[in-house]
């Protein structure tokens, strides 16, 4: 199973049942593709938490003058410039931490989306291999009663 795995695949996903219950192979397969996805979103939000911290680690680096202060602009002119260059840093800072924190928690939420619809799944296909359990026990134990049925009738036809 090469395309990826989502909430719908899943829940549409059916099996072909056998005499002995469902596709063993294919259930296998289909976990399997499973289990790599869940490990790609993994690696995904480990990759992403990576990058939130370097650029949370990193220093932020005074920028250089760019202009060059006229010869007969005043201090305040200047201070003026200085104090919007540097609101707007800080405004690009905060807008950038806060869209770094809205992908985190993006990504954070698909991945518990994930696993939830993953676990929901796993409970499903673990009550079925239950009930299929049980089914079989119940022909087992109805089968041997009707072989014994069987060689009790066979036992008293001998007898006579």
């Amino acid at each position: 199973m090469s395309e990826r795995i989502t909430i719908q695949t899943i829940e549409s996903m059916q099996f072909d049942i056998k005499p002995r219950g469902y596709d063993r192979d294919a259930v296998d397969t289909f976990l399997d593709a499973i289990c790599d996805e869940m490990e790609r979103m993994n690696n995904e939000t480990a990759a992403l938490r990576q990058q939130l911290r370097e650029a949370q680690a990193a220093p932020v680096q005074p920028a250089q003058p760019v202009l060059q202060p006229a010869q007969n602009a005043d201090s305040a002119e200047i201070l003026g410039i200085l104090e919007l260059a540097n609101r707007l840093k800080n405004e690009t800072l905060a807008e950038a931490q806060k869209k770094a924190d809205e992908i985190l928690e993006e990504a954070n939420t698909q991945a518990r989306e994930n696993l939830g619809s993953l676990a929901t799944e796993r409970d499903s296909l673990t009550n079925q291999v239950e009930a299929l359990r049980k089914t079989v026990s119940d022909y087992r134990e109805r089968f041997t009663a009707l072989l014994q049925a069987q060689q009790d009738a066979m036992d008293k036809i001998s007898d006579l």
